[in-house]
């Protein structure tokens, strides 16, 4: 038995909290959304603590690093039926260290993002602390059945957060996130028991890992792919699997749109790249039987190309943002289809900058509606007259999402055709390179829909607008810091990137 404490800190303070988040506070008006916001203020900080000590583990030799390629590894027996068992097995990489740390971001921010929100306050932020535990658990879990556990716990509060705080067709957005992504996850759930029974009857994912790559059929191993990929896809999601994803966006609560776009879908990313990439065995990629990488391109390539045109029609801001969150999460199709350590490090970074860029421009979405009382752009107007602050944050998020270099999109989108260029299927001359071609060209639809929004929603002068005053500071506070970070991971992105290559190459070496 390997057990420390370090990553469940991270799992059941929340877990803990909001339960008694919900009892302590029902007759104690504004408890709630403190000790909410405290919580997520003390993850925040410890997984910063966490980040430095595992970026500093050459120098403290093998204290953190506690063996089957995870650091901060906690595994102990927990259901022991037969010959099944199922571990409580925790640990981080490369991989799921950053999407910690962005977790925990994005919760802080959208807490106090929240703070407008007084209807069933109690119930509300207790749910938004178990929708953190469950997404937490999903980073960090290394046992089959408990990422499968954390995967749908997640479904839950975020069904409730759309259901009771959304917009006029909340039910309904809320009831179609849940069937999808809890349909999809099923096919998943089938997926994980061809894996356990190819592996010889492990859920641990490091000895399935190794199981997978000496015994199993790759045949086999295939076909539990897209199951799996049914799940993750439909999280993320990818055309043909989207619809539910801007109706949940336009009917949610700006704070949960927040967190679904900048960490829900990355589960999905996280699941393709975790149980896709880097448990199954290379041969389900490149076996000439395998179509899997073309598979993934062309979902990737159409995702962004086929929202970038869609984005363009819409009338309202969120709207149009959800769908070209669908087009950024191609990216991350098309950087793991591109089988380069450069393609992965793309897909990784794309899901970090994206998770500070999407939840911004959903937040300032909210910020409008709330002090303008519309998302219409065909209504809104020179809002740079009337909420500068506001309009400053939201035409650098814009650029940012637009891939201005300088700021964090540009440098996962510049990895992610690197990748493509480099690889061996979509590279220059190769028979698929009109792919890369197409995902190049669905960039400059994406600037033009952004320039379009800002042109008419910025500037120009206002007409019947009637807004008293910008952004309260629990609105604009949240956005500052989303800010800090998409300028920061654009300026120093190796920070990020030392990390995400240590895990990249043990898959890709070159």
């Amino acid at each position: 038995m390997v057990f420390y404490w370090y990553l469940s800190i991270l799992l059941w303070l929340p877990l803990i909290a909001s339960p008694l988040t919900y009892m302590l506070s029902k007759n104690k008006v504004g408890w709630a959304k403190w000790s909410a916001t405290i919580i997520t203020f003390v993850e925040m900080i410890y997984s910063f603590v966490l980040w430095m000590l595992y970026t500093s583990k050459d120098r403290f030799g093998d204290k953190y690093v506690t063996g089957d390629g995870f650091v901060f590894l906690e595994k102990t027996d927990w259901i022991v039926v037969g010959k099944i068992k199922i571990y409580y097995a925790l640990g981080v990489d490369g991989l799921s260290l950053p999407l910690i740390a962005l977790t925990t971001v994005v919760f802080f921010a959208s807490m106090i993002s929240s703070f407008y929100i007084k209807e069933r306050e109690p119930l509300y932020y207790s749910l938004m602390l178990l929708l953190e535990a469950g997404v937490m658990g999903t980073f960090i879990a290394l046992d089959l059945f408990l990422f499968y556990i954390a995967w749908e716990v997640v479904l839950v509060p975020m069904f409730f957060i759309i259901a009771y705080w959304g917009g006029p067709r909340r039910k309904y957005s809320a009831f179609k996130f849940f069937i999808y992504t809890h349909l999809a996850s099923l096919f998943m759930l089938i997926g994980i028991f061809i894996l356990y029974n190819e592996g010889g009857g492990t859920f641990y994912m490091p000895q399935l890992k190794t199981s997978l790559s000496t015994y199993a059929d790759v045949g086999r191993l295939i076909f539990a792919f897209y199951l799996l990929a049914i799940g993750f896809i439909t999280k993320f999601p990818q055309v043909p699997v989207h619809t539910w994803l801007p109706d949940a966006h336009v009917e949610a609560p700006s704070p949960g749109s927040s967190v679904l776009a900048g960490l829900l879908l990355k589960m999905g990313g996280y699941g393709l790249i975790r149980l896709g990439v880097w448990l199954l065995p290379s041969s389900v990629f490149t076996d000439p039987s395998s179509h899997v990488r073309l598979v993934l391109a062309l979902l990737g390539m159409i995702s962004m190309a086929y929202t970038a045109f869609v984005a363009l029609s819409q009338k309202d801001m969120k709207r149009l943002i959800a769908y070209s969150s669908i087009g950024h999460m191609g990216v991350v199709s098309l950087g793991v289809a591109s089988y380069t350590s450069e393609g992965i490090n793309a897909a990784i970074f794309m899901m970090i900058a994206h998770g500070v860029i999407s939840p911004a421009l959903f937040l300032i979405s909210g910020v409008i509606q709330h002090n303008a009382g519309t998302r219409d752009m065909t209504v809104l107007k020179g809002l740079g007259n009337k909420m500068p602050i506001t309009s400053t944050l939201m035409v650098f998020s814009g650029f940012a999402s637009a891939g201005l270099p300088g700021l964090a999109g540009f440098v996962a989108e510049f990895l992610m055709f690197a990748g493509l260029f480099k690889s061996d299927m979509f590279g220059y001359g190769d028979t698929y390179f009109w792919i890369t071609v197409v995902a190049l060209l669905s960039i400059i639809v994406v600037a033009g829909y952004y320039l379009w929004m800002l042109q008419r929603v910025v500037f120009g002068q206002p007409e019947g607008l009637e807004v008293e005053h910008d952004g309260h500071w629990y609105e604009l506070m949240p956005l500052w810091l989303l800010a800090f970070f998409i300028l920061f991971l654009g300026w120093f992105p190796f920070v990020v990137l030392k990390v995400t290559d240590e895990f990249a190459r043990t898959i890709i070496p070159i």
